[in-house]
């Protein structure tokens, strides 16, 4: 169940996804891909427009892929449950599978581990600042550890350029909205480092250079990121 609804989809939105996705992907911006998709044979009952006029829809489901479907909420749930064992297995696990070239055995290993965590998430905010995409909810559960779009819900591509623009219905704070994003993807990204601190040795500096160079690298790589991307796009060099 979502939001205490009955979590389904419905084909119009199911289409919407499939395509976005896909458009996505061929503009270079790093996404899960949509593989395909079917309708269910169920009708499932949606206000199309918010009227309060709900009418049955056929439903449909997206089969989706990527190398991994670990979000920053998955370490995070453990964390605030005070889990440290299970939290310890699922980085173990992540690390060798996701990313054997570094080792949770070590502060260094760690730290580095999150570094490129780091540095593929601002390579995937800098495009959907290129091309204009919003994704909607910008929630530590929506944002994967390989730095690739994910959850192509209340997303939209702008028309015009508008920092404040919002494309989610609960979203009435524009928290979500277009301008915000890197600030975002940067708070989801100390969450995650929050939840990796108890295992960096408290007696020395590491924990520290966790919480402020990998945060501090972040921002200035994802705004000189965004900031080449957008020169390349009128015709600037550097």
């Amino acid at each position: 169940y979502s939001r205490f609804a009955d979590g389904k989809a419905v084909l119009r939105s199911s289409i919407r996804e499939f395509l976005c996705s896909e458009a996505m992907h061929h503009l270079g911006v790093p996404t899960t891909r949509a593989l395909s998709m079917v309708t269910t044979g169920e009708e499932v009952v949606r206000d199309i427009m918010y009227d309060g006029n709900p009418a049955p829809e056929p439903g449909a489901i997206v089969c989706r892929v990527a190398p991994s479907f670990l979000r920053f909420g998955s370490f995070q749930i453990h964390a605030l449950n005070g889990d440290r064992e299970t939290l310890q297995t699922l980085v173990d696990y992540t690390i060798k599978h996701h990313f054997p070239k570094h080792s949770s055995s070590t502060d260094d290993g760690l730290v580095a581990w999150l570094n490129q965590i780091a540095e593929e998430t601002a390579i995937m905010i800098s495009h959907w600042m290129r091309v204009g995409f919003v994704h909607g909810v910008m929630n530590t559960d929506n944002m994967t550890i390989s730095g690739e779009t994910i959850d192509y819900g209340p997303c939209a591509f702008l028309d015009e350029y508008h920092p404040g623009k919002v494309f989610s219905s609960i979203d009435q704070n524009g928290r979500y909205a277009f301008g915000n994003q890197p600030s975002i993807s940067a708070w989801n990204l100390a969450s995650l480092a929050g939840c990796l601190i108890a295992f960096i040795d408290k007696d020395s500096d590491k924990a520290n250079e966790l919480a402020t160079e990998v945060l501090d690298n972040f921002s200035v790589e994802t705004n000189q990121r965004i900031l080449n991307l957008m020169c390349q796009k009128i015709g600037l060099d550097g």
